[in-house]
């Protein structure tokens, strides 16, 4: 797995490390928490519905998804993509064009969606 993510009360960094960095296109991004609307787990099946052309990086049905994808309906926006055979994702959506939403596959999703969720501007 190439993908770092470090979750602070400023911002979420994600590294993309080795091959990652080449496949998806991307060294490194830096969200601002003020600028996530919503951090969550969820199957692969239900986050591709959203998935729109591919600008750059790569993709093989049933095998990856990585790079930059357009978001339907949202002109300009884009998505980042670093997702391979696992099931579940992170997905990480901000107010943000570029990118309006990272899907990434992550041994520890859980823990940074709560991670994240927890910093969340509208959380109690």
């Amino acid at each position: 797995m190439g993908v770092r993510i470090e979750v602070s009360d400023r911002s979420v960094e994600v590294d993309f490390e080795g091959l990652d960095q080449v496949m998806c296109l991307a060294r490194h991004v830096s969200i601002p928490i003020e600028h996530i609307t919503a951090a969550r787990v969820t199957a692969v099946e239900e986050v591709k519905a959203g998935i729109g052309w591919r600008v750059g990086g790569g993709y093989w049905p049933g095998w990856f998804a990585t790079g930059h994808y357009t978001v339907p309906g949202r002109k300009g926006a884009r998505q980042l993509w670093c997702v391979y055979r696992d099931p579940e994702v992170l997905v990480i959506d901000t107010d943000l064009e570029r990118p309006a939403r990272l899907v990434l596959q992550h041994p520890d999703r859980h823990d940074l969606a709560w991670w994240i969720g927890e910093r969340l501007p509208s959380h109690p």
